[in-house]
């Protein structure tokens, strides 16, 4: 088992748990705060952190993150136009790029390329993450960048 905890929104980094017993509760692996919740990468549910590694991942690695929010307004600008997608703190960075997409009525050919960014970073959001992990502590807004891959010429 491996339950990550991306632990507080904004954390710059995951908590890791290898070789979890499957009989582990998740309240022992994870601290949560008043009002934050867990949720599994990815699925929109709040778990129940009473549950065991077993009942929530099976055989399986898993993921949770720890957030205050049940949902994030996600607002993405491109080309000089901005689009609000309102998404669970626990959708894949990739979930919230498709649906910035489909706000901006993009086919899928100019927008093979697009990838998130945060404001002024030329780093991209890494896919598979969380969005919430991006959130700062105290907001559900998030401002990203929707943009093209820079293409190498010649």
């Amino acid at each position: 088992m491996l339950p990550r905890n991306a632990n507080s929104a904004g954390a710059a980094g995951a908590v890791t748990h290898p070789d979890v017993s499957p009989t582990a509760k998740l309240a022992g692996l994870i601290a949560v705060g008043p009002d934050e919740r867990v949720f599994r990468v990815g699925d929109d549910s709040e778990i129940d952190i009473e549950a065991t590694a077993e009942d929530l991942f099976g055989d399986n690695p898993g993921h949770v993150l720890v957030h205050h929010c049940r949902k994030v307004s996600v607002v993405v600008s491109y080309v000089g136009a901005e689009r609000t997608v309102e998404v669970h703190p626990s959708a894949h960075v990739k979930k919230v790029r498709k649906e910035a997409i489909d706000a901006f009525g993009l086919d899928k050919e100019a927008s093979a390329d697009l990838v998130l960014r945060l404001p002024g970073s030329s780093d991209d959001l890494p896919v598979n993450s969380p969005i919430g992990a991006f959130v700062a502590k105290g907001s559900c807004t998030l401002q990203v960048d929707l943009v093209h891959l820079v293409r190498p010429q010649g």
